[in-house]
């Protein structure tokens, strides 16, 4: 992988990617402004209105957050669906909708990296992360830029990569002078350490004034042990008991379809939707998402019940 002098053209070229993919989604011209650098050493909070994302370049084992702010991806959402946006809490459906968004443009952002590091693009994954035990470790160098998306929305985007990323994209981490004061001296030589484990030879260098030792390895001894072997119970002597009372949840399946996106957030009472199965053919049974059985819909005592007419079915369809 080619040598980066500075992550600068690198972080210029995913907010491009990021404004590339603002302008597909909402259908409006969306521009990035000059990316501004930042370090820190402490963890990534979870902010309640910032939609964090967690992007994953297999290729190169490169991981990196991308942070956007939850009000702006609304409104964002709210000019793909053609819906004017306001100031009320976004419901399930709404969030949804966000979290899909963001991960196509950190996923974009991802691709971009690939690119610009001169490693394959295929399988570059993007997740939203509710939970700061989910993010890399610090310390991290973040990039900060402007977003606009049309004449109306102005935002702002941030990418954090985490020290052993940057390592292996032979990117050093940048420290700011705060970050590089004698008070975290500790935190700096934790980074140098930990890039050394990645990249160096066993004598790597860990910080400018000292070597750390290399530890010696000794290959781990077992003692031999042999599998527990199965007694199976005696004909009619198996004590089912003991699971008989376990609780399980069956789902009666009438049909499934499939819908954009776009269908989904269009219906209104009354919208009707056509399903795969025809009006004479049964109905599944799941129990835990596994099929076990088939039959009619009928009814009892006003409710809607089902009758047995095949059980392990085969499975014939999609």
């Amino acid at each position: 992988m080619a040598q980066k002098d500075s992550l600068q053209p690198l972080a210029v070229a995913m907010f491009a990617a990021a404004t590339g993919a603002f302008s597909t989604l909402a259908g409006i011209a969306a521009t990035a402004g000059s990316p501004s650098m930042d370090s820190a050493d402490g963890s990534i909070k979870v902010e309640p209105d910032v939609v964090a994302t967690l992007t994953r370049v297999p290729s190169t084992g490169v991981s990196f957050v991308t942070r956007f702010v939850k009000a702006d991806i609304g409104n964002v959402v709210a000019m793909m669906l053609g819906t004017p946006g306001d100031d009320a809490e976004m419901d399930a459906m709404q969030l949804s909708i966000v979290a899909e968004t963001v991960a196509q443009i950190a996923t974009a952002m991802g691709e971009a990296l690939a690119t610009e590091t001169g490693a394959s693009s295929e399988g570059v994954h993007s997740e939203v992360v509710n939970d700061a035990a989910g993010f890399p470790v610090p310390p991290f160098t973040s990039f900060t830029a402007p977003i606009s998306v049309g004449d109306s929305l102005q935002s702002s985007v941030t990418i954090d990569f985490d020290g052993l990323s940057l390592t292996k994209m032979d990117i050093k981490p940048q420290v700011s002078p705060a970050a590089s004061s004698s008070g975290s001296s500790a935190s700096a030589d934790a980074a140098a350490a930990m890039a050394a484990a990645m990249a160096g030879p066993p004598s790597a260098t860990v910080s400018p004034n000292r070597q750390r030792p290399t530890p010696e390895g000794q290959a781990a001894q077992f003692a031999p042990m042999q599998p527990t072997g199965i007694r199976p119970a005696a004909p009619g002597q198996s004590n089912l008991d003991l699971v008989h009372d376990v609780p399980l949840e069956i789902s009666a399946v009438l049909g499934q379809t499939e819908l954009s996106l776009r269908e989904v957030v269009a219906m209104v009472p009354g919208s009707v939707f056509e399903l795969d199965k025809l009006s004479t053919e049964p109905i599944d049974l799941y129990v835990n998402n596994i099929l076990i059985a088939r039959g009619e819909v009928v009814v009892v005592d006003d409710k809607f019940a089902v009758k047995i007419s095949e059980l392990n079915p085969v499975v014939d369809r999609i």
